[in-house]
């Protein structure tokens, strides 16, 4: 098919070159007729240049060919739209990426307004793209919306151009159609995102603020902050416009201890800061956030801690005060405790002279009056009485009267005076008539002491036990 056409082309040439060769202002080349076989061998040459020729431009027409299948694939199913327009708007032809992005077919695009498919909401910001692109014929980008068939819309960008071949005829401009609902979706909540951090953020009371880890610049401050320093700092540089006479970044910067060695955020650095223009102390707090953006910058918080600080100086102050006070006392309890170890001291020296005292006036006083009451006193009754009046005696300056009290300790005196004549070895009737009681109340007085002392229910002898504790 090739080769015919070829062929055909050749023959209409040969024939307008014919019909030129016959018109009288035709000059013809005279050819002598002694070279005949230099003629033969220019036609051939001819002949072989017109076959080359011929091969080359059959191959012209098949790289032309593919080419165009190539492009027609590349501009129907490239990832964005693309539209073809005159100076009116009218789209001369759309691609197939446009169609299923508008959800529509392509004939429903072609001849028609690019402007059908645009919210009325952003007609003007289309109108005005047009208007400065035929004005300039130099790119132009906008954002706006557009619907679909079923009525939904989508965010999309146009990005416009004028074709160059055809700026010395009618106008043509091809527009890019990018959708970029996915990405004003992310920005949307990027700007609620943000919103939200600002809200919160203005609601601290310490002075808070967001500036770049490179440039520097402070890309929020927050209401507290901004009534602090009678200003909006945003936009300026922080070591400048924050603390002043700076000339380069403060000494108390630590950006480079916020984030790794691949750039991920450490933990939080939080240190106290005093600062003598103001007088004030300050705990500050930085560390490495996303910001809206994507980039990390750097958050911090800085909270006026003064009266914190001049309370814990009152409270050091008070307690070095207190323990000041606590080693006086101490020491003046050691005075004390010393002058009472000193007086218990001496009372007990006291009470063992006392208790030497009564046992050498019973030795040398009572214990010889009571052997010549012994020996003068003829009535039996008499002698039991100094007997136990002597045994009384020996209960009070024992050294085991402690053990008898405890054991006795809830015994009450007649029960007691019982007790110490059964340690003597009286009988019932015995005691009845030293006791002038009857024989039954000192049966009573007995059992009384055996349940008192533990004993009762009890294999043992009441007056083997009451003798264990003289």
């Amino acid at each position: 098919m090739h080769n015919k056409t070829a062929e055909e082309k050749f023959n209409a040439l040969r024939r307008q070159a014919e019909e030129l060769m016959v018109k009288p202002g035709f000059s013809k080349i005279p050819v002598g007729v002694e070279d005949p076989l230099r003629l033969i061998h220019e036609l051939q040459t001819f002949q072989v240049e017109l076959e080359l020729q011929n091969d080359e431009l059959r191959f012209a027409q098949q790289e032309l060919m593919e080419f165009k299948i190539h492009y027609t694939q590349l501009y129907d199913f490239t990832p964005v739209g693309y539209v073809t327009m005159d100076a009116k708007g009218k789209v001369f032809d759309a691609n197939l990426t446009l169609a299923r992005m508008l959800a529509t077919e392509r004939s429903a695009l072609v001849n028609r307004p690019l402007s059908d498919h645009i919210l009325p909401g952003d007609q003007d910001i289309y109108y005005l793209h047009l208007q400065t692109l035929f004005a300039s014929k130099k790119r132009q980008t906008c954002d706006l919306k557009m619907k679909k068939k079923e009525g939904s819309f989508l965010d999309v960008q146009l990005e416009s151009t004028a074709i160059p071949e055809l700026c010395q005829g009618e106008a043509r401009y091809r527009t890019v159609i990018i959708d970029v609902s996915d990405r004003k979706h992310t920005e949307r909540l990027l700007k609620y995102g943000r919103h939200q951090l600002e809200s919160v953020l203005n609601r601290i009371e310490s002075c808070v603020y967001v500036a770049d880890m490179i440039s520097y610049e402070i890309l929020f401050m927050n209401t507290y902050m901004k009534k602090k320093h009678k200003a909006d700092l945003t936009g300026q540089i922080c070591w400048a416009s924050i603390h002043g006479k700076q000339t380069g970044p403060c000494e108390i910067c630590n950006n480079d201890t916020l984030v790794d060695k691949a750039g991920n955020p450490t933990e939080p650095c939080i240190w106290e800061f005093y600062d003598k223009g103001s007088d004030r102390w300050h705990e500050l707090s930085s560390l490495a956030v996303p910001w809206t953006d994507g980039r990390l910058v750097r958050l911090e918080i800085a909270k006026d801690i003064t009266q914190r600080k001049k309370n814990e100086q009152k409270q050091e102050e008070i307690k070095i005060m207190l323990d000041e006070k606590i080693r006086e006392r101490t020491a003046d309890l050691v005075d004390m405790n010393t002058t009472l170890k000193i007086l218990l001291q001496k009372r007990e020296e006291d009470k063992i002279e006392i208790g030497d005292k009564i046992f050498a006036n019973q030795k040398l006083i009572l214990a010889p009056i009571i052997d010549h009451l012994k020996k003068s006193l003829t009535r039996e009754s008499q002698k039991e009485m100094i007997n136990l009046l002597e045994s009384e005696l020996k209960n009070i300056i024992s050294p085991f009267s402690k053990q008898l009290s405890d054991k006795l300790v809830n015994l009450t005196p007649t029960e007691i005076h019982v007790a110490n004549l059964i340690k003597s070895g009286k009988t019932n009737k015995e005691m009845s008539q030293l006791l002038n009681s009857s024989i039954h109340t000192i049966s009573r007085h007995r059992e009384n002491i055996r349940t008192k002392t533990g004993l009762k229910n009890k294999k043992v002898n009441l007056r083997s036990f009451l003798s264990t504790l003289e």
